[in-house]
């Protein structure tokens, strides 16, 4: 019965042994754990395309403002002003400003960089500019700002010239003055260049301005308009909007820079620099091994027809199954079961932009931001703007459309009186008696060199106004000045006058009619005298500081 009991036992240990192969089994290994597979490594992402165009309108404009001894101090003032003015044009255009002095040597007043025409501080700035005076070379001016001003890289580059036109130079000097080759170097180098007469009448040269411009649209002549030089920047910078973008393709296509362009199968266009032409590349394709080959869309060269895929046939050529062909930037076309299926998609336009530009590769064109805004005869005036088309109206820009409506006066009075260059008639009861004539409510007028009258109410006396005088006790010879209450110790050059002394290339009214102009130093001035008709009425008015008599 023993061995009964055993035989379990002896069994199981022969098992062992068996697999084993040794008397006493062995302990088995440690797994090893795995070697973790290395992360997937993300593609790198696509990287963005450039903007075709800029985001805002942008542009930098230099004004370059003669403040030699051929401008006198009142005409340089008013070009200050001007610029001060020019400021108040745009709404929300990126612009930035600088100015350059110049008479036989250009300086710069404000640098470009400092300040955009938005910024508060540089209508201060610009009143704080001071005349030197002396020779006035144009043509150093233009090369100076070529050469010197650091434009942004990128953005359209505008120049306002306020000058005379009326280059001076010595004998040396004389040669170094081309102020035409300097105009076209400038031009050359992607400077747009505008030029505002300053000056009296028959004191500005523009046949020489012109030739600086290089274009009569681009001259202002003789008229206080700032907002029409801005406006007609805005224009000239929208009808470049294309080439700014990139490559102009055929007529109406723009390849932005640094973009590839098919604008078909066999043809790839590359736009290196904005304003160039493109370079394309037209590929030309071997004759395929047979007798009737086939077209693929979007491959250049036919295959032959053992070679195509399965497909949908469209215009000729073979769409394969599940893939897509655009046949045009606003056709999308994909092959499913036996048929291509194409769709397009629909584009809106804007009154408010006054020109379009397609881009290679998009379906819809774009309105580049410096083409927003109502087109007029000045130019492009911003959306938001207001435009004063005279004294009595003034127009908006909204929406694409400009609003005009005229100034409401309320003057109500028995005896209404115009005035040229005002709007609203004045009322003669509403003002002060003097025996120059009648001065308006709120209103300044100088009777002489250092007496100034207000008119404090309606039918009260004038009140009126002299200030003091001081000389230091040096001063052995003081000069009278014209136009100024105060004598001075050192007389500038000009023409003598009643006592007085006209500066150079100034200008004094000693009453309301006349007006004496100093062109040569030590002369008479030439004094020219208005004459006028008699009104057509029998009680005529005379308005102080105002020539002739209107009438009510």
């Amino acid at each position: 019965m023993m061995w009964k009991l055993l035989l379990p036992t002896l069994v199981m240990f022969v098992s062992i042994h068996q697999t084993s192969g040794e008397n006493y089994p062995t302990p088995a290994p440690e797994p090893v754990p795995p070697t973790p597979a290395p992360e997937p490594v993300p593609p790198a992402p696509e990287p963005e395309p450039p903007a075709p165009v800029a985001p805002v309108c942008a542009t930098d404009v230099v004004f370059i403002v003669d403040d030699s001894s051929s401008v006198s101090s009142s005409w340089f003032g008013r070009a200050k002003q001007f610029i001060i003015d020019f400021l108040q044009c745009f709404t929300d255009q990126d612009v930035g400003i600088g100015v350059i002095l110049f008479n036989c040597v250009p300086r710069t007043g404000i640098p470009l960089g400092m300040y955009t025409a938005a910024d508060a501080g540089l209508p201060a700035a610009i009143s704080l500019m001071m005349r030197q005076g002396g020779l006035s070379r144009i043509g150093q001016a233009i090369s100076f700002m070529t050469a010197t001003t650091s434009f942004r890289h990128g953005v359209p580059k505008a120049v306002v010239i306020l000058t005379d036109g009326m280059p001076q130079s010595d004998a040396a000097g004389q040669t170094m003055d081309d102020y035409e080759a300097q105009a076209i170097a400038a031009r050359n180098a992607g400077i747009d260049l505008y030029a505002v007469g300053i000056g009296g009448p028959g004191r500005v040269d523009f046949d020489v301005l012109e030739t600086i411009t290089g274009s009569e649209d681009r001259l202002f002549r003789g008229e206080y308009n700032p907002c029409k030089v801005a406006y007609r920047i805005l224009a000239n910078l929208c009808a470049s909007a294309a080439a700014l973008a990139g490559c102009m393709y055929g007529n109406a296509v723009v390849i932005p820079v640094g973009y590839e362009y098919k604008p078909d199968d066999c043809t790839m266009c590359t736009c290196d620099a904005a304003g160039e032409a493109p370079a394309c590349a037209v590929y030309s394709c071997a004759p395929p091994p047979c007798d009737n080959p086939v077209r693929v869309a979007g491959q250049c060269c036919p295959v032959c027809d053992f070679e195509a895929p399965a497909g949908c046939l469209y215009n000729g050529a073979i769409i394969p199954f599940g893939e897509e062909y655009k046949p045009s930037d606003c056709t999308s076309c994909h092959c499913y079961g036996d048929e291509a299926v194409c769709s397009g998609g629909g584009c809106g336009a804007s009154s408010a932009c006054q020109q379009y530009i397609r881009i290679a590769g998009q379906c819809c064109p774009i309105c580049p931001p410096c083409c927003l805004g109502c087109n007029h005869d000045v130019g492009i005036i911003p959306m938001g703007a207001t435009y004063e088309m005279d004294a009595c109206s003034s127009c908006r820009c909204s929406g694409g459309s400009m609003g005009c409506s005229g100034r409401g006066c309320g003057v109500s009075c028995s005896n209404p009186v115009y005035i040229e260059g005002r709007c609203c008639p004045v009322c003669p009861e509403n003002s002060c008696e003097h025996a120059d004539g009648f001065i308006l409510v709120g209103e300044n007028y100088k009777v002489d060199n250092c007496m100034t009258c207000t008119c404090p109410a309606a039918g009260a006396e004038p009140a009126c106004f002299t200030p003091g005088c001081y000389l230091p006790p040096e001063c052995d010879s003081p000069a009278q000045i014209a136009g100024q209450c105060c004598p001075v110790c050192e007389a500038p050059e000009g023409c003598p006058y009643n006592g007085m002394i006209i500066p150079l290339n100034d200008s004094f009214k000693p009453d309301d009619c006349t007006t004496c102009t100093c062109s040569v130093a030590g002369e008479a001035p030439l004094c020219i005298a208005v004459s006028c008709a008699l009104p057509p009425c029998p009680d005529p008015v005379k308005i102080a500081g105002q020539c002739c008599l209107t009438c009510p």
